[in-house]
């Protein structure tokens, strides 16, 4: 997975990389609406994928206002519509380099076509992602449902930034809501560490995406690099 990759659809949203140790405990109201927001034991949920389209930004306007073949800029709508690249045609009247401008590939969230039935354990307050092959990146997460901190397998606890609305038309979702944990934590005497963040939002339609993208981890002096992005779309 490329390094340049946003965590989790930062890109679609711009969700805020601050702090977790910054952050303010969430008030009582954002606490209860997190807790309507993480899935129950035996929550099914859709596996979901970060990909991309192709979105033609403001092209016509500007070949129509100098003047440039309409026909040329229909031929180049259609090949975007068929998810094809388009080629620059120089009758639309701007450079290629102008034209190249134009184009922009646009995160989106796609379906799997794959479903998983998550295993959590509910204490009291506190709910945690249990061991199972199902939750093997989410296993051992474990919220608090009273103070919408968050603790990590590797031994530490994150506070929940809440996420505004975004309803502005260059994004590619809708949010109502939603929250987001920073990971960044070492401690040199255990020799544990991780670097990550967990998402939960809710979407204009009402479903909700819960999402995991874990940059590394080091667990007793062992260190793992490896990128894992895990992400959930499901209802409640």
């Amino acid at each position: 997975m490329s390094a340049l990759r946003p965590l989790l659809i930062a890109a679609l949203i711009c969700t805020p990389w601050a702090s977790a140790r910054a952050a303010a405990p969430l008030p009582a109201t954002a606490a209860t609406k997190l807790a309507a927001l993480l899935p129950g034991p035996g929550q099914t949920a859709q596996l979901m994928k970060l990909g991309s389209r192709l979105a033609i930004v403001d092209l016509q306007r500007r070949v129509v206002g100098v003047g440039g073949s309409r026909e040329a800029l229909q031929t180049v709508m259609a090949s975007a519509a068929r998810g094809e690249t388009p080629s620059y045609d120089a009758r639309l009247g701007i450079t290629r380099d102008e034209f190249a401008r134009y184009l922009a590939f646009q995160p989106v969230l796609m379906g799997t076509g794959k479903a998983i039935k998550l295993s959590l354990i509910r204490d009291g307050n506190r709910l945690t992602f249990s061991d199972t092959p199902a939750n093997s990146v989410f296993r051992g997460l474990s919220f608090d449902l009273k103070t919408g901190d968050l603790r990590v397998p590797e031994g530490f606890t994150f506070r929940a930034i809440s996420v505004p609305p975004t309803t502005g038309s260059d994004r590619s979702i809708e949010i109502r809501s939603g929250f987001v944990w920073n990971f960044k934590g070492f401690n040199a005497e255990a020799q544990n560490g991780v670097h990550g963040q967990v998402s939960l939002y809710q979407l204009g339609d009402g479903q909700i995406l819960l999402g995991y993208h874990r940059l590394s981890s080091l667990v007793r002096g062992v260190f793992n690099n490896a990128e894992s992005e895990v992400i959930l779309k499901y209802s409640r």
